[in-house]
């Protein structure tokens, strides 16, 4: 009897599901679906008491990895909202805004006309003062009238300024929308990332539940078996048992790689901008075509992250407004300022740095992935052999069965480390296009 690789099976199925990308968790945190997701899920699933509930009904929707940018671009609520954000610094009306300001400063200038007026014509009623209380009245008339005299003259250098003004207001608010518009992309990449990486977990979830499935298939041909030669008297007790609990721990492993099916699914769904009514169903995962590693160029595609990085223009923005304030002698300091640009030289750094280890990352999937797929060959000629002594009466039907598990194991293996391969592909390209997970590029 071949041996039982359940335990290896399990371990590896749950440690490949349990790597999530941070940026993936900090995404499904902003669209409120983190948390309360796996919480509500798990209730839905096993009730409030831990008693298994039926889960409410929803509708499904199948989504490709390649539609999947798209479809979260267009509907997710959250970069929805974003947008609207924008859309409201760019609509921002100044000519409007200065216009109700200089009408509201030429009517302040033309009260303060009608006092100057007003004193001036009283002061001239009152002719050669040549009494003491008269002379008081154009002693106070001369200073409400100076008083109004200073109110114009601010308001019309005020008026005069507006143009002036205006043009400043202009750049801030140009300022505010590339600034805002940067940082609101950056969150759109993250969120879209973080629905690739749900994406990429479920498929691997479900082939962790199809791996699980083969091994429950072949501990109960074992337990038959061992059944048999219990009642035979030649095996104990002791290894039935170890085999049953085996397969109940085996059993509780689905369940819980379902139960992360399920919260995923919705978790996705909720990215992809649908209702809580409705989950969705992934198809494949693409993989990584020959030509697409070969066109990989370190140091051309470091001039991509370099143009595209956000953390790089958020410290060259840093640098600029230094510099200016600086100049201005507004609130920096030469030392705040030389501390900008060091800042921007280490973002400049790190970028690189992060960027060849993901260069490197891609080479060495793609080594792991060519050794699991020789071995894999190894065992399809084993297998071979073994369906031709199963052909011929050689081996016993559950000999068979246990080659066919052995074969369909390498087949895992080749599957993770196509994934594997996928995802850091996947990885160099954004940062490519300028977003790295931990904020290096």
């Amino acid at each position: 009897m071949k041996r039982i690789r359940t335990g290896a099976l399990l371990a590896g199925a749950l440690c490949v599901l349990t790597v999530v990308p941070a940026g993936a968790i900090n995404t499904l945190d902003v669209v409120g679906a983190g948390m309360w997701a796996v919480t509500s899920a798990a209730q839905n699933v096993l009730g409030r008491d831990g008693v298994n509930a039926a889960p409410p009904v929803q509708d499904a929707q199948s989504i490709g990895f390649t539609g999947l940018e798209k479809t979260v671009r267009a509907n997710n609520q959250t970069i929805r909202g974003f947008q609207k954000t924008l859309n409201g610094i760019q609509n921002t009306d100044l000519d409007a805004q200065f216009f109700l300001q200089e009408m509201q400063y030429e009517a302040q200038y033309s009260q303060y006309k009608a006092e100057y007026d007003a004193y001036n014509d009283f002061i001239n009623a009152l002719g050669d003062p040549q009494d003491q209380t008269v002379q008081a009245q154009i002693t106070m008339a001369t200073r409400l009238r100076d008083l109004a005299a200073a109110g114009m003259s601010a308001m019309r250098k005020t008026i005069d300024g507006l143009d002036e003004a205006q043009e400043d207001a202009q750049e801030q608010l140009d300022d505010t929308y590339t600034a805002t518009k940067k940082q609101l992309d950056n969150m759109v990449n993250q969120i879209v990332v973080g629905a690739q990486s749900a994406y990429i977990g479920i498929v691997t979830t479900q082939e962790g539940i199809a791996t699980l499935d083969r091994n429950l298939a072949s501990l109960d041909r074992n337990i038959a078996v061992v059944e048999k030669q219990v009642e035979l008297g030649m095996a104990s007790q002791l290894t039935l048992d170890n085999l049953r609990q085996t397969r109940r721990t085996a059993a509780a492993q689905r369940e819980t790689l379902t139960l992360m099916q399920t919260t995923t699914e919705n978790q996705l769904s909720l990215l992809c901008g649908n209702t809580a009514a409705t989950t969705v169903k992934v198809t494949t995962l693409p993989t990584v075509t020959e030509q697409q590693l070969s066109d990989m160029n370190f140091e051309e595609d470091l001039k991509e992250v370099m143009a595209n990085s956000y953390s790089i223009w958020s410290a060259q923005d840093e640098a600029r407004k230094a510099s200016n304030d600086y100049e201005d002698n507004v609130t920096s300091t030469v030392d705040a300022y030389e501390a900008a640009k060091l800042n921007l030289e280490y973002a400049k750094e790190n970028a690189e740095n992060s960027f060849r280890k993901l260069y490197l990352d891609v080479q060495d999937k793609k080594r792991l992935l060519d050794e699991a797929k020789a071995a894999y060959d190894t065992e399809k000629k084993n297998f071979d052999v073994d369906a031709l002594q199963y052909e011929r009466g050689m081996i016993s039907q559950l000999d068979y069965l246990t080659a066919q598990d052995d074969l369909a194991a390498k087949q895992d293996a080749v599957n993770t480390a196509e994934h594997d391969l996928f995802t850091a592909y996947n990885t160099y390209d954004w940062a490519k296009r300028g977003y790295m997970a931990g904020g290096a590029a």
